[in-house]
């Protein structure tokens, strides 16, 4: 017995940019704009940053971000979420964070 499917669509295409939604949306509007909607570059701070009196200091447009660190032994990525106002200390690296509020 001959075994038949229907597919959803005839063709399958990869959405253009005037179709997307969301995150992506966001992302190409602020392109379009000059800007950068989520900014991935690494924050690379200076030697005598991530102590409690002089944390990392973090930029964020949110009240909350999540932030990601290579540990030094293992080389894994770990993340954390950080809130707005607060201090973080994270313990495997002996470093405190802090968000940057961008207006």
């Amino acid at each position: 017995m001959p075994i038949s499917f229907r597919g959803f669509c005839e063709t399958l295409s990869i959405p253009t940019d005037d179709q997307q939604a969301g995150r992506r949306r966001q992302e190409l509007d602020a392109e379009a704009a000059g800007g950068v909607a989520f900014n991935r570059d690494p924050i690379i701070p200076a030697s005598d940053a991530g102590t409690k009196e002089n944390p990392i200091l973090v930029p964020s447009g949110e009240h909350s971000r999540v932030v990601g660190y290579e540990d030094p032994d293992t080389h894994a990525l770990s993340w954390f979420r950080m809130d707005a106002g607060k201090l973080h200390y994270v313990p495997d690296i002996g470093l405190y964070f802090k968000i940057k509020e961008l207006k």
